[in-house]
């Protein structure tokens, strides 16, 4: 118990044994647990300096115990308040890291405002907006992938940022045209992020590049004479509102794989498109109002972890939420269960 106030095995166990006869000398201490005498002395100065034991203060000679409250307390108020001041100190690194950010911003004029939207220019700078959008999606990511022929690198790193994203319980769909199917690589990559809820369909042909999140921020390629290297960034639902119409115009006409059957098919019955819940949508909110787990949600319900946490993250994009607390609440105002999650 002591240790984890950075006591040595030593002086916790020279500790227990004063409990039971606080004038114990160093010779017999050393005897007793089997210790150097410098060890004895150690652990002994180090239960003084906690507080743990002091000196009478009618006779010198002798050792008397201080309750173990009053010591540790003190040690433990102490680190609160260092903890306190490293938090302080973590807020304060943040603002001076986001104007760090500001300024680097304006001196390499990298992005560039193009009307209310964000030039960028060559793919290290797509790539790290990319990261970055991927990285703070809260509820949807809407994809649309014209290349047929992708490098394996490329791939692994696209896997293990959807896979954490997912995680998270965000939502994913993605359209690519049916020729990627002829890579072997693409095909592991499919596998992967379908057994962890993506969705994934294909057309013939897909027009354009696009990259969706959370129906608010877009990324689009800029129409120059090296569209691969630049891309606009725009921003606000208002103006990704047609982007999203445009993707669901194309995911409705593409085609899934017999090979995923969880793509929406272990949601019969289910109408995630309608604007009222289901059954199986208010089942699944009422568990999550009681605090069950997905995976023992999963288990009442028949349906897999992964259908569950896409069930979720649909039921979080309808409900325009941006956490499961603020969907239970919305789904409670809406009448789709009782009480708030």
């Amino acid at each position: 118990m002591l240790r984890s106030f950075g006591f040595s095995p030593e002086t916790e166990a020279t500790y227990r044994l004063l409990l039971r006869d606080p004038q114990l000398s160093d010779v017999e201490i050393t005897t007793v647990l089997n210790l150097t005498a410098e060890q004895a002395r150690a652990a002994r100065a180090q239960l003084i300096e906690a507080g743990l034991v002091r000196r009478s203060w009618e006779d010198e000679s002798r050792m008397v115990l201080v309750h173990p409250e009053v010591a540790i307390d003190q040690a433990l108020r102490k680190r609160e308040t260092d903890v306190a001041r490293e938090q302080e100190s973590i807020a304060n690194s943040r603002l001076e890291l986001q104007t760090l950010v500001e300024d680097y911003l304006g001196a390499t004029a990298q992005p560039e405002q193009v009307g209310q939207a964000v030039k960028l220019v060559d793919i290290d700078a797509i790539r790290e907006v990319v990261k970055s959008c991927g990285a703070t999606a809260q509820r949807e990511v809407l994809a649309m992938h014209p290349n047929s022929e992708y490098a394996e690198d490329d791939l692994e790193v696209a896997q293990s940022l959807d896979i954490e994203a997912l995680s998270r319980g965000v939502a994913m769909r993605s359209i690519y045209p049916e020729a990627s199917r002829a890579s072997d690589f693409f095909n592991s990559y499919h596998r992967a992020v379908t057994s962890h809820g993506a969705q994934i369909r294909y057309a013939k042909r897909v027009q354009t590049r696009m990259l969706i999140f959370d129906r608010e921020t877009a990324i689009i390629p800029l129409h120059s004479a090296d569209n691969g290297r630049a891309a606009v960034l725009v921003q606000g639902q208002a103006v990704t509102a047609m982007l999203v119409l445009t993707f669901e115009q194309m995911w409705s006409g593409a085609t899934q794989l017999a090979d995923d059957p969880e793509d929406g098919s272990a949601l019969a019955g289910t109408d995630l498109a309608g604007t009222d819940p289901s059954d199986l949508d208010r089942t699944l909110l009422q568990l999550m109002s009681m605090g069950v787990k997905d995976e023992a949600a999963a288990r009442h319900m028949g349906i897999s972890v992964r259908t569950v946490r896409r069930q979720i993250a649909d039921l979080m994009c309808r409900l325009e939420a941006s956490s499961r607390f603020e969907a239970g609440m919305r789904a409670s105002i809406k009448g789709w269960i009782q009480g708030p999650l």
